[in-house]
């Protein structure tokens, strides 16, 4: 009886594997095709890097018009936001703290980012694919309701907010400001229908996490409450990988590819759109870097043009340095991104700029010495 039930097993084997060569299902993924103009149309929207600089609300606000007018069958969000290389560069604490993801004062970017797409875009059909998302971008990440995620891809909360409130002294503002913060959380992710319990854990190391299946889904717990502990510890913000991401229900599926998603959509055949949309995007990122190379640049050129203002050089070097703090000035209105980067407030170069025209406006007479001072010392770069 068993080797009959091996060779009717073997049998079935060689035959589905027949007909899998046949129709060509073993290679699956190879069944999208795309196309000059047939199909489904796709637009690519890539939203990477550094959340506050790279990622800013405005850059996909003004672009809001021209994907409605583009009506695309389907919006695809390449998510790629890593604060380290990977795990171990992040164990070993080799991060750039420099491009470690931001939030402005009052947490408004990601809000923002957020209403474009499922609000202001609410009717176009969108999804997820998700190579990398570190802490402050998960909870963009998961304002998603279908997510997919690259082999390799984490999903893990943040500390970043937990730093705007833990060394309050006072227990009660402590609190205020605690739940102020973290509640970005639960808003994001009520756009993606994700449980509340679960985004607070990644915005709060003080929310623990547990779960219990429910069916097919997960029933989540801010507590202890539930079968499983994910975040057991006030020193840690839950972790997902890929794989885990995909077993507990967070994630639709793990993919190799953007046809892998489409496939996963039932597209078979596809046509990208927008192009000049998706290049604008990266074109933003690219071009305010280089404006913050020029900034460093600008800003360095001031500090030392300020030592050489003396004597009888001082009117030649103050003149410099009005138009080298005009100039940054320039680019800040331009790039808001900079200021942040630069460490250097607007208001500062304001200040010194009113300083120099001031000195510029007196009447020249002889000088001894240095002169006033043209502002300026403090301020530097983000660490």
């Amino acid at each position: 009886m068993i080797k009959q039930f091996i060779f009717l097993s073997s049998v079935l084997v060689f035959t589905n594997t027949l007909l899998a060569t046949d129709d060509g299902i073993d290679i699956w993924a190879d069944a999208v095709t795309e196309t000059e103009d047939r199909g489904t149309s796709v637009l690519i929207i890539p939203i990477v890097g550094q959340t506050l600089t790279d990622i800013r609300g405005e850059t996909y606000e003004e672009l809001e018009e021209e994907i409605k007018a583009l009506n695309p069958d389907l919006i695809v969000i390449e998510i790629n936001c890593s604060d380290a290389q990977d795990e171990f560069y992040e164990m070993m604490g080799w991060i750039d703290p420099r491009e470690r993801g931001m939030l402005d004062s009052m947490a408004e970017n990601l809000p923002t980012v957020a209403e474009v797409f499922h609000l202001h875009l609410k009717d176009i059909d969108q999804v997820a694919y998700v190579k990398d998302s570190t802490g402050v971008a998960t909870i963009l990440t998961l304002s998603w309701e279908h997510i997919y995620l690259e082999p390799t891809a984490r999903l893990t909360g943040t500390f970043e907010l937990a730093r705007r409130y833990a060394n309050i002294p006072n227990d009660d503002v402590r609190n205020k400001m605690r739940s102020a913060w973290t509640n970005i959380g639960p808003i994001l992710g009520g756009y993606g229908n994700r449980d509340p319990a679960l985004m607070l854990s990644l915005v709060d190391p003080e929310r623990y996490l547990s779960g219990r299946w429910h069916g097919k889904t997960v029933q989540w717990f801010g507590g202890f409450n539930g079968d499983f502990v994910v975040d057991g510890s006030p020193q840690m913000v839950p972790r997902f990988s890929a794989t885990l991401a995909q077993e507990l229900r967070i994630s639709e599926a793990t993919v190799e590819s953007l046809n892998d998603v489409l496939l996963l959509n039932d597209v078979r055949e596809y046509h990208i759109v927008g192009e000049e949309i998706t290049n604008s995007i990266n074109d933003y990122v690219s071009n305010w870097r280089k404006a913050f190379s020029n900034a460093k640049t600008l800003w360095g050129d001031y500090r030392q043009q300020r030592d050489w203002a003396r004597g009888a050089e001082r009117l030649r070097w103050l003149v410099a340095n009005k138009n080298t703090i005009k100039k940054l000035l320039g680019i800040y209105r331009n790039y808001p991104a900079v200021e942040l980067r630069l460490g250097v407030s607007k208001k500062q170069l304001e200040q010194i700029l009113e300083q120099i025209e001031k000195e510029l406006r007196q009447p020249r007479a002889p000088r001894r010495g240095g002169g006033p001072s043209m502002g300026g010392g403090g301020g530097g770069m983000r660490p």
